[in-house]
């Protein structure tokens, strides 16, 4: 026993240190973001073979280091690549603890410190949102609360569903953004709806939803003979970041009875900030919210919040009632299992509320405040510096912009746009090869465009002009 004890001791000695190692890289400018391997190589190098004998702690350790040295560093200041980054060591701690209890959300009596303070955290979101005696969730991600909130229309509008399934006269519609994220589509796909009963409402110059061609897509569809339920504002797209016009299309979901869901799975965080909430102003009429603080709250992946105005929905939707878990002596306002789309379920609280603990409301606010000045710092460089262009005017934390080689200077109209699409395509694979920097790009308005992520407070004005000095080199 004192051997086993001994031998675990030193296995944790050991990992904190390499945790201490990792975030001492993370804020090295001479360490790559990452050490790339084509996926063959890879595999050969950290060696996947399994053993059929024992190889004791010391095999573990040693795939840890190798996890650890090929993986991406999502906490380098040069990191700009997704929708999160930066490190958050009491969130880390939160993450240990959870896999230290090993326990799973679905009753009190399974986990009542992750009940509770699941719960508690789940207010204060709703508090943000504005909302009281709310009911929400946490989820493994965007994309399931997205997926969870259909489902929660789906069965206010046709509540005959759970039991029945569809029926042929009820041929429901739902309308998202041309550029909404990708697993709305997905959940309508899910939910028996079909990819044609999801209807993409153009958007505006800066990439937000058109609310007279909302109404334009409603009435179209119920002259179709179709049955709208569903209308998806998104605050924060994916690629370009706009914020749709919620209020305005709160009241065109109210007006036609449609439910209302605000995907803020990326965006929802300004809700910290004083100063830039007004991007989601209207965001307490709707009916459900996604909410994800892995993104601009740092907290690691995965911790996303799904919230629902009126209590009891959720599990309407949902429950299943499964009685050898949820016995007769307990409470579904302490039993959350009914809730949620999992049965065995991470206790993802932890990590969040660790956090918050340090960092407090006024921590988040600032790490939001300096995210938005991040991205218009850089947005000012690159309009000082020839060759560089923003794409389209530009409101939240994402910048979107493209460069032309000075051997197409003269380049107009399509042309141009070619060799722009050419250009982010060959330089942004050479860096991510090199590990210099590692920022994404994603096609928009008809070429490739470098999307740069503002979601390090790390990151500096001389990270962000390094980054242009690359790309014209």
């Amino acid at each position: 026993m004192t051997e086993t004890l001994t031998a675990v001791e030193a296995l944790f000695q050991e990992a904190a240190k390499l945790a201490r190692e990792t975030l001492e890289r993370n804020a090295d400018r001479d360490h790559p973001v990452v050490h790339h391997l084509e996926p063959e190589e890879l595999k050969r190098t950290i060696e996947l073979e399994l053993p059929r004998s024992p190889r004791g702690v010391e095999a573990a350790l040693e795939a840890a280091r190798k996890t650890l040295h090929y993986s991406v560093a999502t906490g380098h200041p040069r990191f700009l690549n997704q929708l999160f980054g930066g490190s958050d060591a009491p969130a880390v701690l939160g993450e240990w603890i959870s896999a230290l209890t090993n326990t799973s959300m679905y009753t009190f009596e399974a986990a009542p410190v992750g009940t509770v303070v699941e719960l508690a955290i789940l207010e204060r979101l709703a508090e943000y949102v504005g909302w009281k005696d709310a009911e929400g969730v946490l989820a493994p991600g965007g994309s399931i609360a997205n997926l969870m909130a259909v489902l929660c229309a789906r069965h206010a509008r046709f509540p005959h569903v759970k039991r029945e399934g569809l029926r042929a006269e009820d041929r429901p519609v739902m309308f998202v953004s041309a550029e909404a994220h990708y697993s709305l589509a997905r959940a309508a796909m899910v939910c028996g709806i079909g990819l044609d009963g999801c209807v993409e409402v153009p958007v505006d110059e800066v990439g937000r939803m058109r609310p007279e061609a909302l109404e334009r897509a409603i009435a179209e569809a119920k002259a179709a003979g179709r049955t709208p339920f569903l209308v998806a504002a998104t605050v924060g797209t994916t690629v370009p970041g706009a914020f749709d016009p919620v209020g305005a299309i709160a009241e065109i979901a109210r007006r036609d009875g449609l439910w209302l869901h605000v995907d803020g799975s990326y965006g929802g965080s300004v809700l910290f900030s004083r100063r830039h909430r007004g991007l989601v102003d209207g965001v307490e009429l709707a009916d459900s919210v996604a909410w994800n603080p892995h993104k601009m709250m740092g907290v690691p992946l995965a911790c996303a919040a799904l919230l629902v105005r009126e209590p009891r929905t959720l599990v309407a939707t949902l429950g299943m009632n499964a009685d050898y878990l949820f016995h007769e002596d307990g409470s579904d306002d302490w039993n959350l299992g009914d809730r949620s789309l999992q049965c065995g379920r991470r206790v993802d609280a932890l990590k969040l509320w660790f956090s918050w603990q340090v960092v407090g409301d006024e921590g988040y606010e600032q790490r939001i405040d300096t995210l938005f000045e991040q991205a218009g710092r850089f947005r000012k460089l690159i309009q000082e510096r020839e060759g560089f262009r923003l794409v389209r005017e530009q409101e939240g934390t994402n910048v979107c912009f493209r460069y032309l080689p000075p051997t197409h200077r003269d380049a107009s109209g399509e042309k141009r746009d070619r060799a722009e699409h050419e250009a982010t395509l060959s330089i942004r694979d050479a860096m991510a090869r090199e590990g210099s920097f590692l920022v994404n790009y994603a096609t928009l308005d008809g070429a490739a465009t470098f999307r740069l992520v503002a979601s390090n407070p790390l990151t500096s004005d001389e990270d962000l002009a390094a980054l242009l000095d690359r790309i014209e080199a």
